[in-house]
Order: C-alpha cells, then sequence, then structure tokens
C-alpha cells in the first residue's frame, strides 16, 4: 500500500462530528469529482475506504444514498436523479439550471475547521504524498484553474503557500518543505501520517550526519595514510642509499618509530615517544626528515 493511501485511510476514520464540516468535506470532494453537473455527478477512486466515506458524505450532508459499484480498479459513486442532484446543488449554493461554474462558495467554508475539513475532502479525491523515504511532496490535482486559485487563497488563511504548477491540461497545488505538509495533514486530520513523515525526517538527518562523519573521518585516514606513506618511502630511500646514520641525530628515533609504526596517525605515533611528543611537534619532525631526504636525492 502506498503512503498517499495509508494517508487517506487515516482520513476516513476522522469522525464526522459537525454537520456543517461533513457538508464541506463532501463540496471539497465534489469539486474534485470526475464528472459535476446538472445532469449527473460521477465521484471516482481505487480506495475502498474513501469510496465508503464518500458514500458516508452523500449520505449525512444532502441525504442522497448511492451504493459504490466496482469498474475495472476504479469504484465510483454515480448520481443521475434530478432530486437528488438539485438537493446538493442547493445545499452548496450553486443554480440547478445553470451552467456549474467551478467557484468556491467560501459561505460553505466559515470557519477554520470546514476549511480543513473541505481540503480533506479534496485530497481524498485529487491528493497524493511522499513517504517519508522519499523527498517531501505534497500535491492536490485541479483540471480548473479557477477553483486552483482559489483553493490556494483557503491554503493561505491556513498560514500554508502552495505553489502552483501546470500538468498537461491540469493545475497542482504543491508543497516540497516537509514542515508545510507535516501542518496540513494534521490541519486535515492525518496526524499519524504527519508524525510518521517527521521521524523519517529525523531519521533521515541522523543518517546524513552518519554519513558526512564517515566520509570526513575516511578522507583524515586516507590523508593519513598517504603522508604516512610518502614519509616512509622517503626514509627507504635515505637507509638504502646511505643507511640509517645518514639521518641527523634528532631525527633517528623518529625515522625508527615512523618505520615501526606505519599505520599510526600523527597523534597516536607522538604518544610513542619518551616523553611523548605534540602533534605540531611531530609534523615538524617528519617535515625535516621529507625534506632531508630530498636533499640526500
Amino acid at each position: 500500500m502506498s503512503f498517499s493511501a495509508e494517508v487517506k485511510n487515516e482520513l476516513c476514520r476522522v469522525p464526522m462530528q459537525r454537520a456543517c464540516c461533513t457538508c464541506a468535506e463532501a463540496y471539497g470532494a465534489l469539486l474534485h469529482a470526475s464528472v459535476f453537473s446538472h445532469k449527473e455527478i460521477r465521484l471516482s477512486t481505487e480506495n475502498a475506504a474513501v469510496a465508503r466515506r464518500l458514500q458516508a458524505l452523500l449520505q449525512r450532508a444532502f441525504f442522497v444514498a448511492c451504493d459504490p459499484q466496482r469498474s475495472g480498479r476504479k469504484i465510483q459513486l454515480s448520481i443521475t436523479g434530478g432530486t437528488a442532484i438539485a438537493r446538493i446543488f442547493d445545499t452548496l449554493g450553486y443554480d440547478y439550471k445553470s451552467h456549474v461554474t467551478y467557484h468556491l462558495n467560501r459561505n460553505v467554508l466559515e470557519d477554520d475547521c470546514c476549511i480543513a475539513s473541505f481540503l480533506r475532502g479534496a485530497f481524498l479525491m485529487a491528493g497524493t504524498v511522499a513517504g517519508p523515504d522519499k523527498k517531501s511532496h505534497l500535491e492536490i490535482k485541479s483540471a480548473h484553474p479557477s477553483l486552483a486559485g482559489e483553493e490556494t487563497s483557503l491554503l493561505l488563511d491556513l498560514d500554508l503557500s502552495p505553489k502552483q504548477a501546470r500538468r498537461g491540461s491540469a493545475l497542482l497545488l504543491y508543497f516540497k518543505d516537509s514542515a508545510s505538509i507535516e501542518e496540513l495533514l494534521t490541519r486535515i486530520g492525518a496526524p499519524r501520517a504527519s508524525m510518521e513523515l517527521m521521524e523519517g525526517k529525523v531519521e533521515k538527518n541522523m543518517r546524513n550526519t552518519i554519513n558526512r562523519q564517515v566520509n570526513c573521518e575516511t578522507a583524515n585516514l586516507i590523508k593519513a595514510t598517504d603522508a604516512s606513506a610518502r614519509q616512509i618511502a622517503a626514509i627507504r630511500a635515505v637507509i638504502d642509499a646511505h643507511g640509517e646514520q645518514a639521518f641527523p641525530e634528532e631525527l633517528r628515533e623518529t625515522v625508527r618509530l615512523r618505520l615501526a609504526h606505519p599505520t599510526d596517525s600523527l597523534s597516536e605515533l607522538a604518544q610513542r615517544f619518551d616523553p611523548p611528543l605534540s602533534k605540531p611537534g611531530l609534523s615538524h619532525r617528519l617535515k625535516k626528515i621529507i625534506k632531508f631526504a630530498s636533499k640526500e636525492d
């Protein structure tokens, strides 16, 4: 099951307590229906829980009974009766006899709770959201630019700022920042999904931090290994040509310890001296050895 389906299943469990919010949620779904006209209303989904939710919304908000029908992968709720459609139009403030214009009747969405319910209905019909294992993305698709503009206004009322993009003939309202997605999901009734996204973000950040630390440590180790290899090569070149006695006396202990412990870091090697050297002090000696070896060449 996709994360979007999980979110929609959670939304379908939101109680229908207030009549105004039930009507607002049904309104959001209807404006994203496959067909919404004075001749037919057809709602289509692949999610059985969403289909049951739509059936309950139509019954409670408009007293319209409609049984879901399977059509391939889709489950459809179709209303063709003039009386039922007229009742829906009248409740939402539309003229039954005229062509439906896809605009919002804000009188149906007076409170923030009704706005959130409307957006829940819109998401159930036309929304998708990426899971915590993917890049943050939530979108609501609309075939009607004017409707998308008014839905943008609704989201702004909730202090959420969506972006818009076209996909074919459709217009998308979308978010790519995780904070806005989490806030929207919480507002419309999916706090569990929102928390899952938050936890995924924390886990991803921790994983990225660990990867950066490992990469940094690996780079430092490679750098130290390369430096050690250069030092040992220079030392061996002098010893092979002239013997260890060719090195100045103050550098011979460093030469012996470097050869004896080729994998030691500077800090580790510095502690092997008696008394221990400082890391800068050892680094200075090794540089002198490299310089001396280059002169001997």
